[in-house]
């Protein structure tokens, strides 16, 4: 499944995988399930509109009993140069990894994720910031109090980027 959203885009969100109830059902990333109905209601109780929205896979992965599982790097691997054209096509000021995978990924093994004090990090040509996937504010891992925190830092640092202003 392919991303979504606005080209160019002041934010692209990568998460991880289509969801199995939610984007693999729909089409859409991050739509039709819980994960992508808080991650829209961030979005807009942040008050952003030019985004983006991909996963670092295009398909869902499932375990031997149907659940949804974490991607092997093969699939990772196999997905890498997808993600790359998306993010060169939609040209973000910012990109939002959500979860650890994506900020691998992204931001490479050796930066530490740390979504609760993140700041803007640059790699391979990309403006990134750490932060949680939904998914793991829905389990409660997470206050969802402190996610609208975060998602309101991000959209200062969204507009402080689109002023020209240091962050």
């Amino acid at each position: 499944m392919p991303g979504a959203g606005a080209i160019p885009a002041e934010v692209a969100f990568v998460g991880l995988a289509p969801g199995r109830f939610g984007g693999d059902r729909t089409g859409v990333p991050f739509d039709g399930d819980r994960s992508g109905e808080l991650l829209r209601r961030m979005i807009r109780h942040a008050r952003l509109e030019s985004v983006f929205i991909t996963n670092v896979v295009r398909c869902n992965p499932r375990d031997a009993a149907g659940r949804n599982r974490d991607p092997a790097a093969s699939e990772i691997a196999n997905c890498r140069g997808h993600l790359a054209a998306e993010l060169e096509l939609a040209r973000p000021g910012l990109v939002v990894c959500l979860g650890r995978i994506a900020w691998r990924e992204l931001a490479g093994r050796d930066r530490p994720f740390t979504p609760a004090a993140a700041t803007p990090t640059s790699a391979n040509g990309l403006r990134l910031l750490a932060m949680y996937h939904p998914g793991y504010v829905i389990r409660g891992a997470y206050p969802e109090k402190s996610y609208r925190r975060d998602f309101v830092r991000m959209a200062r640092i969204v507009r402080a980027g689109r002023l020209g202003m240091p962050d």
